[in-house]
């Protein structure tokens, strides 16, 4: 008996520890990336802003079925909805399977004459439970390199358009 209390009070010490080591982590997690394309802004809208043309950059997208319902795009267990678009932005919401929405933003910034950078970020707000504040420290890890990679795809693209 003084076995099982002695078990179930060390559960609650450590649960309880892990719950206040996960509060100071930030609710909000942000992941961004940029990159300096040579490029008109209306090419790079046409490739952030139209869901038909991120199969042309998009690597994940290559390989899976996307099917475009609306101004809503399926692809294997995620869906990305166009939210807002205007002449210099582009908001998406974007659900993966067992993770919390993120608010996904393009952005093509004017840094010079026909140079542009372009500015992707995550957004994602998650709930008190330790589980979602530690999984958001794999965020930067793994979002971050994905990103990087693709926006290079997205370089790549527009520069083979430009020549």
């Amino acid at each position: 008996m003084r076995l099982i209390k002695l078990l179930m009070l060390s559960l609650l010490v450590l649960g309880l520890l892990v719950t206040a080591i996960s509060a100071l982590f930030p609710s909000t997690v942000i992941v961004s990336r940029a990159i300096e394309v040579s490029a008109a802004p209306a090419q790079i809208e046409k490739y952030v802003s139209n869901l038909n043309e991120w199969e042309l950059w998009m690597s994940d997208w290559k390989d899976n079925k996307t099917v475009l319902k609306d101004s809503t795009m399926y692809i294997g267990t995620q869906t990305i909805k166009l939210v807002t678009k205007n002449d210099s932005s582009v908001t998406y919401y974007w659900v993966a399977t067992g993770q919390r929405p993120y608010a996904v933003k393009f952005e093509w910034i004017p840094l010079q004459t026909g140079i542009y950078v372009i500015h992707w970020s995550f957004e994602q707000h998650v709930k008190w439970y330790p589980w979602e504040k530690f999984q958001t420290l794999l965020n930067e890890k793994v979002l971050g390199y994905k990103m990087e990679m693709e926006l290079a795809n997205l370089r790549d693209l527009l520069l083979k358009q430009n020549n």
